[in-house]
């Protein structure tokens, strides 16, 4: 069994994902209710469930969806590089701290329960069992290299960049989990855009910088 069906277990038939998700959605929802709400990314990590690696990476890329403090993307690029190391190893998940205790703002997990549920009511509404063998065990090692590689790019701090990337990632993730080969396509597509964006803005940066210091070694001189 791989871990897409082994995380839908006990789900509805024929919406795996939702099933999923409405599970989690109740445990954030405990957590934020509580008398003196502290979600930290490792507590978060417990609320989803150790060994749900593909869950995590889709959580983490929607939370990048969403507005957040100054470093806030880097900290989910190192988390998402994280869960594809542990996926490949075939390790439970756990941070190491410097990322793992970072706290999550509760306002922000309330934000991301509403998002989550809009956006897997909207992709389960599309998406289905399509193209099995892609969902497969030796296609998640690939999918956990793919996935090390969109965290990477999201470590690069420039406005816009992450949006595509985490968007994409996340489609992925929906496509493992409800074994739609489909999304994962259109998902890898999308990722493939950003990054040739992000490629585009750090290449244009690059020559404005150039740009600049050209002109002010001749003001030197």
């Amino acid at each position: 069994m791989n871990q897409a069906e082994s995380t839908a277990e006990g789900t509805p038939p024929g919406s795996p994902l939702e099933g999923i998700v409405a599970e989690v959605l109740a445990k954030l929802r405990a957590a934020a209710d509580a008398p003196e709400p502290k979600i930290t990314c490792n507590s978060l990590i417990e609320l989803l469930g150790p060994r749900s690696h593909v869950l995590a990476i889709l959580v983490f890329s929607l939370l990048n969806l969403l507005p957040g403090p100054p470093g806030y993307s880097v900290l989910i690029g190192l988390a998402i590089m994280g869960f594809s190391v542990l996926m490949i190893l075939g390790a439970p998940i756990r941070l190491w701290s410097f990322v793992g205790d970072r706290r999550l703002p509760v306002g922000l997990m309330l934000k991301l329960l509403e998002f989550l549920a809009w956006f897997t009511r909207a992709i389960s509404n599309l998406s289905k069992p399509r193209f099995l063998w892609m969902s497969g065990r030796t296609m998640l090692f690939f999918v956990a290299i793919f996935a090390f590689l969109m965290g990477v790019a999201m470590l690069f701090p420039i406005p816009f960049t992450n949006t595509l990337p985490s968007f994409g990632l996340a489609v992925i993730c929906v496509g493992i989990l409800n074994r739609d080969g489909v999304a994962m396509m259109l998902g890898t597509v999308i990722c493939l855009i950003g990054i040739a964006i992000l490629y585009v803005c750090i290449w244009a940066i690059f020559l404005i910088g150039s740009a600049v210091v050209e002109e002010v070694e001749e003001a030197i001189h």
